[in-house]
């Protein structure tokens, strides 16, 4: 199957999507929009995955200032890799969640400004050596 490139890294911008809205005035929503997506018809599901998401909302809220960022990040990545999950064994439930981030893009402009996924695309030849990091990066360097 040939699938657009926007539906294979959706679960990306629906992981940005919903972490953000964790720590915002719209919460409410897109927790009802998701719990009802990643369960799929399935009531037991769906309150299996509201609960998922109140923890991990809990979890968020309650970071210490310095840790906020790095705990953001992680979220979005466990998020990421569920999501994209469900898309790639579903197109339509591909095409609903882009939907959903589209809208929540248009609803949420500054948020989704912040919530943008950082790419970063390399290459090295030769004997070039390439580090990119996202986060914080440490360096320790042997003696010579």
């Amino acid at each position: 199957m040939d699938v657009p490139q926007e539906l294979a890294t959706v679960g990306a911008a629906g992981a940005a999507a919903l972490v953000a809205s964790m720590v915002s005035d719209g919460w409410r929503g897109a927790r009802s929009w998701v719990g009802r997506w990643l369960g799929r018809g399935r009531a037991e599901d769906e309150t299996r995955q509201l609960a998922r998401l109140d923890r991990d909302r809990e979890l968020l809220l309650a970071a210490p200032e310095n840790e906020a960022d790095d705990r953001t990040r992680e979220m979005s990545g466990a998020w990421a890799v569920r999501l994209q999950d469900v898309a790639d064994e579903d197109e339509d439930a591909a095409r609903e969640l882009l939907d959903f981030v589209k809208r929540w893009q248009a609803e949420n402009p500054e948020s989704a400004q912040k919530a943008t996924a950082v790419r970063q695309n390399a290459k090295a030849s030769g004997k070039a050596r390439i580090n990119q990091v996202g986060g914080n990066q440490t360096i320790f360097r042997g003696r010579s």
